[in-house]
């Protein structure tokens, strides 16, 4: 049975119990391999837009004796997905700005599923809120370290009611309206780390003289996400 790295059993535990789900960006296909074993996917699309991970991800299926409950489709994202072939997606291990641009490229196919599984490692705040204008809802999130990196893992679903939709803060946005509520060991962590290397990053552009338009436009944004640290440090 194959054992799942902490970030990667985040993942496996939000998927629902689905009959299909497809693992967009699959690396070595483990994801996919937990899913059919323990029986929450019927089947699994492993996709990938390179050759070398997604080969790697069918020797590793097919010696784990999966490949008949498997697909494998070399594909920019959602492009070889069809409608309906999919109840989950998981799109893990990437950049939010590529996140954004695969949901973006194909925005009904991922509004179709039950749940869409997203692990971004940078631009958050971007992406969330793309997703929220997009009509995507919340459902779960969970924050992961690797490597000395925290990141969300965020579970999300599209809401065509509009009056169901919440209503997102840009703390909400920037750290996740779940984590905030769930106020996990990670959380503070986060927050510390992001609020020392922005004081830090102030202090230096405030000695600078004169100060270009760029400069005070850096500041503010500092000072606001500051003041976002501040307002979640007093919920917690």
């Amino acid at each position: 049975m194959i054992k799942l790295s902490p970030r990667l059993q985040i993942v496996y535990d939000m998927i629902p119990q689905c009959h299909s789900m497809a693992d967009v960006g699959c690396d070595h296909g483990y994801l996919t391999i937990a899913a059919l074993e323990n029986n929450k996917a019927d089947f699994a699309i492993s996709m990938d837009v390179n050759k070398g991970p997604l080969n790697r991800a069918k020797d590793n299926i097919e010696a784990e004796g999966l490949s008949d409950k498997a697909s494998f489709r070399l594909s920019d994202g959602l492009r070889e997905l069809h409608p309906g072939e999919a109840e989950v997606i998981c799109i893990c291990g990437m950049g939010g700005a590529l996140i954004k641009r695969i949901i973006k490229n194909d925005l009904s196919i991922a509004k179709s599923v039950e749940a869409l599984i997203i692990e971004p490692q940078s631009e958050y705040f971007e992406l969330r809120d793309f997703l929220k204008n997009e009509g995507f809802v919340i459902i779960d999130e969970e924050l992961t370290m690797e490597e000395n990196k925290i990141y969300p893992i965020i579970k999300l679903c599209y809401e065509q009611d509009v009056n169901k939709r919440p209503t997102y803060s840009a703390a909400d946005l920037t750290y996740g309206p779940v984590i905030i509520k769930k106020a996990p060991e990670l959380l503070k962590i986060f927050l510390d780390k992001n609020k020392s290397e922005y004081s830090t990053i102030l202090c230096g552009l405030e000695e600078i003289q004169p100060k270009s338009d760029a400069i005070k436009n850096r500041q503010e944004e500092l000072k606001r996400e500051l003041q976002i640290i501040s307002e979640i440090e007093n919920l917690l």
